[in-house]
């Protein structure tokens, strides 16, 4: 995953950094009384039971979350127009949050980039991408936690997600780019990147919508945000690149 994180600049960097403690840490959230959910008539999936399982998945910086996608669906969020899985048993979606340079660059990016992004507020962007079979099998290389949600939570949920993105006239998700793998897209977002504000906070607000108890300011790296989810009962099913190299063993 091409990403950002500070520790990837130059020591210039950090008198930047240091202004920018005092910018807000969190992305803005709807109100409570307020509704960010679908306002359309919405198809209703079956029902998922009282929980549903929900992955964060990990790589040494980086955080995303895979979620049932009828779940939050049911529950008023508003995905791209033209959202379709490839074939498979299952309709998940990974989702994670951005600077929109990092993710629509396909090359690692330049420190004057790195430097830009996170010293000052750029435009964001919300990945999501279809995925019909195992998680453990699509996001081989990264670390993959599970645990389970309430699925009352999915409104909560669904209206944090809503309100991140831009929509078009017709309250369509404003698609920027295709996702960076995948047959996904790149929604464009309401909501600056800059450090502290970064993609693990993004994380780290969702599962706090869904229910969780997460110390956000102690979310930032991507260990920090896996500790406080291990607390919460999520299980580390698969440890990436680890885990596949001992697949691909032969016997002695």
């Amino acid at each position: 995953m091409n990403r950002l994180f500070p520790a990837l600049l130059p020591p210039a960097s950090i008198a930047c950094l240091l202004v920018l403690q005092s910018c807000t840490l969190r992305l803005p959230v709807p109100e409570k009384s307020a509704t960010s959910t679908q306002q359309v008539s919405i198809k209703k999936h079956a029902p998922l039971g009282s929980t549903v399982p929900v992955y964060v998945v990990a790589d040494s910086l980086h955080t995303a979350l895979v979620v049932p996608y009828d779940w939050i669906v049911n529950h008023g969020y508003r995905a791209p127009a033209g959202f379709k899985f490839p074939q498979g048993p299952y309709r998940y979606v990974e989702m994670s949050w951005g600077n929109r340079v990092a993710y629509v660059q396909k090359r690692w990016l330049y420190p004057w980039e790195v430097f830009n992004a996170l010293c000052l507020p750029s435009p964001s962007v919300t990945e999501v991408i279809p995925v019909s079979w195992k998680i453990e099998d699509v996001c081989f290389q990264q670390r993959v936690y599970r645990g389970q949600i309430q699925e009352k939570n999915g409104q909560a949920f669904a209206s944090f997600l809503n309100s991140c993105n831009k929509f078009d006239q017709n309250g369509n998700p404003q698609v920027i780019a295709p996702s960076s793998w995948g047959d996904g897209y790149l929604i464009d977002c309401k909501h600056s990147y800059y450090f502290p504000r970064i993609c693990n906070v993004w994380t780290a607000q969702s599962l706090e919508s869904c229910g969780l108890n997460i110390n956000v300011g102690s979310a930032l790296s991507a260990n920090g945000l896996l500790e406080q989810v291990e607390k919460q009962g999520f299980v580390k099913v698969h440890d990436g690149l680890k885990d596949k190299a001992r697949k691909n063993e032969k016997p002695g």
